[in-house]
């Protein structure tokens, strides 16, 4: 059976200290990318800048940010908008994307607790 490859799984550049770090974090990536993307869901159209959702996980933006990128890459979240974060520079904020309330909605017939009956 073959790997999950980027952005399923955590990526690395090449061989070394990044292909470590990836392995490392691969076995607690999905559950940071689940809270991540509950965040990202609970904060509605408002959505979330990936330093906010770190904060409030109290978990380092270095953990955040590439489990954001991974769930932006799979489609689940989209670019919304742009405002400052805490250092003052402007980042990107996320929302639900579309496609993904649209497939869960089909799937599951409800979308976030919510049922279409």
């Amino acid at each position: 059976m073959e790997k999950p490859l980027y952005p399923l799984s955590p990526g690395s550049k090449e061989d070394g200290t990044s292909l470590e770090a990836a392995e490392l974090i691969k076995a607690g990536a999905e559950t940071i990318r689940k809270k991540v993307y509950d965040v990202i869901c609970n904060k509605g159209n408002f959505g979330a800048t990936a330093d906010e959702v770190a904060e409030l996980l109290n978990l380092s933006p270095f953990t955040v940010r590439p489990r954001v990128t991974e769930l932006f890459k799979q489609g689940k979240i989209d670019r919304a908008d742009k405002r400052k974060n805490s250092s003052g520079a402007k980042a990107y904020v996320y929302i639900v994307s579309k496609a993904q309330v649209n497939q869960l909605y089909t799937e599951r017939g409800t979308w976030y607790g919510k049922t279409n009956r």
